[in-house]
């Protein structure tokens, strides 16, 4: 119950802060995936039927519905992934791939059920959570020029809302199933081999050719091309990124820099240039393929060194 509690927090915060309990939200699979591999699964389940259905009755069927078929995949493939013994890149592809196929599908059922076309369903989609964005937009507190700028911001949120939505499920899946794989560890409870989710993370080198074609299909194309390149891009960008990161940690460990810095670093770079750290970090993770920063800098045990 107390997992159900921290769960619910950001439900309970929109009540007052709708914008701030809709960004609490990206932390309400932790408990719930925590408490399925804690406990199990039946009870887990239990607990994030109860999480939606209190979402119905605040929010109504719709926000419910949607909270229910996108936290029950990403949950049910971090209590998966935390005792897999396949590389984590897999792990985190084929949650990813779980969690998208369950939206696919709900958007196929709802095409078929009300004869909307499926391109029509999803262009629906979109526009609706659109809406919901735009909505920030009408405050009296922001000027009209931040407003215009807010406007354009979505109107390309739209376009790549699900190059944008993989990433985030991407990032998501990764951290928090090795964070719940820590934390079962420091309790003393044992999943897979015992050895750090990241351990060993290392995208393949055919990888590097999908990358590199995509990114000339997003500079050298127009319209629909570009943009579906850019969507099948930035998930890929994020797995090269989680790649980048571990890099840079061990940079910081060669540097004596506190882990506390570092995250400091990141977050004040995230803050002003979002962009272009973005891809720095997926960039420092694509040349790792080639240069294998991490068994370089730890030539003693031939095996990099990597944190959780």
């Amino acid at each position: 119950m107390r997992l159900v509690g921290f769960a619910l927090v950001p439900l309970a915060v929109q009540g007052f802060y709708p914008g701030l309990g809709g960004a609490l939200g990206i932390i309400t699979p932790l408990p719930l995936a925590y408490g399925m591999r804690r406990r199990n699964i039946l009870e887990g389940l239990l607990a994030l039927s109860l999480v939606a259905l209190l979402t119905s009755v605040v929010n109504g069927p719709g926000p419910g519905l949607y909270f229910l078929v996108e936290t029950l995949p990403l949950c049910l493939g971090i209590y998966w992934a935390v005792g897999s013994l396949q590389p984590a890149y897999l792990t985190v592809i084929a949650g990813s791939a779980l969690v998208a196929g369950t939206g696919l599908t709900v958007v196929l059922i709802y095409s078929a059920a009300t004869g909307v076309g499926l391109a029509e369903a999803y262009r629906g989609t979109v526009e609706s959570m659109g809406l919901l964005m735009e909505s920030v937009t009408v405050t009296e507190e922001i000027t009209p020029e931040n407003r215009q700028q807010l406007q354009w911001m979505i109107g390309i949120w739209k376009r790549l809302f699900v190059g944008f939505w993989l990433s985030s499920v991407v990032v998501l899946f990764a951290f928090y199933s090795s964070l719940i794989r820590r934390w079962l560890h420091n309790a003393g409870i044992a999943v897979a081999e015992g050895r750090p989710f990241l351990a060993g993370w290392a995208m393949p080198f055919p990888f590097v050719g999908v990358f590199i074609g995509l990114a000339a299909l997003v500079i050298l194309g127009q319209g629909t091309a570009r943009d579906v390149g850019i969507n099948i891009l930035l998930p890929l960008t994020a797995l090269y990124g989680i790649q980048g990161l571990l890099v840079l940690a061990l940079f910081s460990q060669r540097w004596t820099l506190p882990p506390l810095l570092l995250g400091l670093i990141l977050f004040f770079l995230a803050m002003q240039f979002p962009v272009a750290l973005f891809v720095g970090v997926a960039l420092v993770g694509l040349f790792d393929t080639w240069f294998d920063f991490r068994t370089r800098l730890t030539p003693s045990t031939g095996e990099p060194t990597q944190s959780q």
